[in-house]
């Protein structure tokens, strides 16, 4: 696919876009770079097997081992859940593309990871029964997306800890992100460290932001890779 091919020594548009002082980056082909790109801390389009976006700095690096998931449900009621607490739960793989609509790439590999609604019924938030939302944060400190009850369940949803066979690396989200393919790639949320249910819309930082009016991916993503949204309440602004 062209999204994943390489040219030969393209210049960014902006130098302050990419850290470590290099000026000059190669581009994966067709990647347009919006006008709000110099509010990434780290945009890497060399990258394998996908570029690196990052809004903020990448968090210090911890083990899956050491993973703590803080959840609280309408209840107000926080507690944290161990990785190791969720051994029971069925593995399952999952090749997927991760579609970054605003950048203008895509890129399918292979996930691995547990089902986000197998971890939902697992810790048992107390969550509206029909509608409402889940938001997840990330250890960044900064960055939150949100998910409607619908979506969640979604079955395709993952908590990614495997990348192409390998454990899941830092630069893209390790020890666990958040993937959700059918939508928008800035709604897997990467450095997963809590999730919280929601009655109401808790938005979400790129709305919040200005970049992003709606995390629904255009039709010709959707035909590309041939995927079909969920049916119900997506909770997605049009």
């Amino acid at each position: 696919m062209t999204e994943t091919q390489l040219t030969n020594s393209v210049e960014i548009d902006s130098p302050t876009t990419v850290l470590e002082n290099t000026p000059v980056r190669r581009k994966r082909e067709g990647v347009n770079y919006p006008k709000f790109a110099e509010q990434f801390a780290k945009i890497d389009f060399d990258a394998n097997p996908m570029p690196v976006l990052c809004l903020y700095p990448i968090p210090e690096p911890i083990s899956l081992s050491e993973l703590q998931i803080e959840v609280c449900g309408l209840d107000c009621k926080k507690r944290s859940v161990p990785w190791a607490e969720l051994e029971s739960i069925p593995r399952v793989r999952m090749r997927v593309p991760l579609i970054c609509q605003i950048f203008n790439w895509s890129e399918e590999v292979e996930w691995e990871g547990i089902r986000l609604v197998d971890f939902l019924d697992h810790v048992k938030l107390l969550e509206t029964p029909y509608d409402g939302f889940y938001a997840f944060y990330s250890r960044d400190g900064g960055y939150f997306e949100k998910l409607s009850r619908d979506n969640a369940r979604d079955p395709r949803v993952l908590l990614a800890t495997g990348l192409n066979g390998t454990p899941l690396p830092e630069v893209h989200g390790g020890p666990l992100r958040l993937v959700v393919p059918f939508l928008q790639g800035y709604k897997s949320v990467k450095w997963l460290s809590s999730i919280r249910a929601f009655k109401r819309d808790p938005i979400g930082i790129k709305r919040l932001l200005s970049q992003s009016n709606t995390g629904r991916l255009g039709h010709q993503w959707l035909q590309r890779y041939n995927i079909t949204p969920p049916i119900g309440r997506v909770g997605e602004p049009r």
